[in-house]
């Protein structure tokens, strides 16, 4: 009776007894749950997740209900609107309203100590502190109704982000978590973000995108698949006028300090425009209006306000709104020390707090009040949590929040788990709206942009390669064919290898790690898969490597006067582009395994240092020791300078020897590639073996991001 009561108070659930079958269905659930597939018995719904896992919509009605107009698309055409104030139009007209709710949410920080770590530290360590497990959130519950715009807030350290964070299921590392969060009365889990939009406090873009770029690329890889490219376009175009970005649309994103772009509302309002691209009828916003002036601010939460009078259900941390920002919001939900000390109309919540003695001083902003009284003030802590306690136990006996939680558990009793059984319909069905080659077109189309517009990818190497190539050729200038000249010949073709390496890891290493905050968030959101992602960032250092192998062999092939033949030439460029390919994938690698770009820069010298020695020019292969000589197999550089100088010293059949001394003479280049200890034989094996480096290595970065994507949900 209860769930017929709350069934009948809710309008997504409004139901009509027009049939027997509508009789027996809400009559006999046992039986209703046995015979129907749909046991949210909401069809609406039901035919929503299932094209939001891309499965086949059943045409056929289920006994009992009622039949509904035929749908001819279940995506209409985006229609440009010079009304403001309506907001944005639907693109999927058909898509139901939602209901969010959670039921009894816990969350616990485990102690960093555990176990056996834990029982040592104790006995060993009696005077150092042990950590202790604390709790974030206490059984917080809530419910969010369609046309709601929902304000989290709570001093620091209340547990916003965290409740945030379970709510979209986004990272929640290595909490302890209880309870549950629904969606329609359905578990979502991990697939909530087929039906939900994440604005992220952290603003994460390609900075030599402009506006419309950025847009324009997230259209092609978000949206439905039956909407055409002009319908992409006017999406695009809608919300560059409906948060008021048209006139920034050519203008960079821009990264501070390095490139001048966008201001930071403006920067806030594309991250907004990014996740109500693709009509979600859920929306969580962590803390929207982060570091941005009054008016920038009011424009987010009006936006906001815009689309849950469309019917949008939007949830939102915010950190001490402005009065006018704070009358846009129609539901708070007050956090202290991880419990609800208040959650209800925003209207009604200065009677609360005022019926417990707590009155707001006139002409006196409401939020910094409700955020000050709950606040854990460190010079008054005990009066501060004894304050808190008062406030949230009084709510929890309040009629309030009794009415609150009767009106959340029917949702939590229906039996619809669409988070883990691998008969469920999102496990059977494809995460992202595009196909593999689409996401690499678009991919390379983006990397692309970034490598020829930023000054420091493709710009900034190639200056750097001619300045290099420039000072090795002076330095190295006309060597000659004579006993004293062959070490210098050698000594410069190594250090274009080195050169090539160096500057090849230390890009690749903080390129890719430089980006791996947005791939994240771009995976998760389900925008393109892992290895497309992969793929297109090796291609596009395809041309930048051989551009910069180009002009800088060029240079100090000539200059030097190394051996002059057009095909001596090309083979000594052939080898060091592939030493350059084989340094991308060992920076790759680096970059993709470290925490954060310093942590990727610290690692690049110790592990090419080693590498740089055993290459065959400062230490001479036969001298090294057996407990050592392993380290040469993992050297790219070792088999591209055995490689480079059997290239260069081959075809020399004669050298100049006017030793008067008994100093040892080298008549021709066999007798140099003797000297360093290599073996002509070894050319076609070290080719091979640069091939096997270049894969392996490729092969462990791509399995290592693989493994991160999957888990950072889960550790992030």
């Amino acid at each position: 009776m209860a769930l017929q009561a709350h069934v009948t108070r809710n309008n997504l659930r409004k139901p009509q007894v027009l049939t027997l079958g509508d009789y027996v269905r809400q009559n006999n659930l046992t039986w209703s749950g046995q015979n129907y597939a749909n046991v949210q018995r909401d069809l609406d719904w039901y035919q929503y997740v299932r094209r939001q896992a891309n499965m086949p919509i059943q045409r056929g009605i289920p006994y009992g209900k009622r039949p509904r107009p035929k749908i001819q698309s279940r995506t209409q055409s985006v229609i440009l609107s010079n009304n403001n104030k309506v907001g944005l139009s639907k693109i999927n007209s058909n898509a139901p309203s939602v209901t969010l709710t959670w039921l009894d949410l816990q969350a616990e920080i485990p102690p960093k100590d555990k176990g056996i770590t834990r029982t040592i530290t104790k006995a060993l360590c009696r005077t150092k502190e042990i950590s202790e497990s604390k709790i974030l959130l206490k059984g917080v519950s809530g419910i969010v109704k369609p046309g709601q715009l929902l304000a989290i807030m709570g001093a620091s350290g209340a547990g916003k982000t965290t409740l945030m964070n379970l709510l979209a299921h986004r990272r929640p590392g290595a909490l302890k978590i209880a309870g549950e969060v629904r969606v329609n009365g359905t578990k979502m889990g991990r697939y909530i973000n087929r039906v939900a939009g994440y604005v992220q406090q952290e603003e994460l873009f390609i900075p030599s995108m402009t506006t419309r770029e950025h847009l324009y690329f997230h259209a092609m890889l978000r949206l439905n698949r039956d909407m055409s490219k002009e319908q992409r376009i006017n999406r695009v175009e809608e919300l560059l006028i409906f948060l008021n970005l048209k006139k920034v649309e050519k203008t960079v994103i821009g990264q501070p300090g390095l490139i001048k772009g966008l201001s930071g509302g403006e920067k806030r309002r594309l991250l907004f425009a990014s996740e109500v691209l693709c009509d979600p009828p859920l929306l969580f916003a962590d803390e929207p209006t982060s570091g941005l002036d009054g008016s920038m601010a009011f424009t987010i939460c009006d936006a906001m306000r815009k689309l849950c009078n469309q019917g949008k259900t939007i949830v939102c941390t915010i950190h001490q709104p402005s009065s006018e920002i704070f009358q846009l919001f129609d539901t708070l939900y007050l956090l202290a020390e991880g419990r609800v000390a208040y959650f209800g109309e925003r209207k009604n919540a200065q009677t609360f707090f005022s019926g417990l003695g707590f009155n707001a001083p006139d002409n006196y902003n409401l939020s910094d009040f409700y955020i000050q009284t709950l606040a854990i003030l460190s010079f008054n802590r005990e009066n501060s949590l004894e304050r808190v306690k008062y406030i949230c136990d009084e709510y929890e006996k309040s009629p309030l929040y009794a009415e609150h939680i009767a009106e959340v558990q029917p949702y939590h009793t229906i039996d619809d788990d669409q988070s883990a059984s691998s008969s469920r319909l999102f496990s059977r069905s494809p995460k992202y709206k595009t196909n593999f080659f689409t996401q690499l077109r678009w991919l390379l189309w983006r990397s692309s942009i970034d490598a020829f517009k930023n000054p420091f990818e493709f710009r900034l190497r190639f200056i750097l390669s001619i300045v290099i190539s420039i000072l090795f050729g002076l330095l190295f200038l006309r060597l000659q064919y004579d006993q004293q000249a062959f070490q210098n010949i050698s000594s410069v073709i190594y250090l274009l290898i080195i050169n090539m390496s160096f500057l090849t890891v230390q890009h690749g290493s903080n390129s890719y790690n430089r980006q791996l905050s947005l791939f994240f968030k771009e995976h998760d959101d389900g925008i393109y898969r892992t290895i497309p992602y992969y793929v297109s960032r090796f291609v596009l250092e395809l041309p930048v490597i051989g551009i910069s192998v180009f002009v800088s062999g060029t240079i100090v092939y000539w200059m030097a006067n190394l051996y002059n033949n057009a095909r001596t030439y090309f083979i000594l460029q052939g080898i060091l582009i592939l030493c350059g390919l084989v340094a991308t994938s060992v920076g790759g690698l680096i970059g993709v395994s470290t925490p954060s770009p310093d942590a990727a820069a610290a690692f690049v010298v110790p592990i090419v240092i080693p590498l740089l020695v055993f290459g065959g020019l400062f230490v001479n292969i036969k001298t090294i020791p057996n407990w050592l000589i392993w380290i040469k197999y993992l050297s790219w550089m070792y088999y591209s300078n055995e490689m480079a100088l059997i290239n260069q010293w081959k075809d020399v059949q004669s050298l100049e020897c006017n030793q008067k001394d008994n100093t040892t003479c080298y008549r021709n280049g066999t007798d140099i590639i003797n000297y360093y200890g290599f073996n002509k034989n070894n050319y076609y094996r070290n080719l091979g073996l640069l091939f096997a480096l270049f894969g392996t290595f490729q092969i462990i970065s791509l399995v290592v991001l693989l493994l991160r994507a999957r888990f950072q949900r889960k550790a992030g």
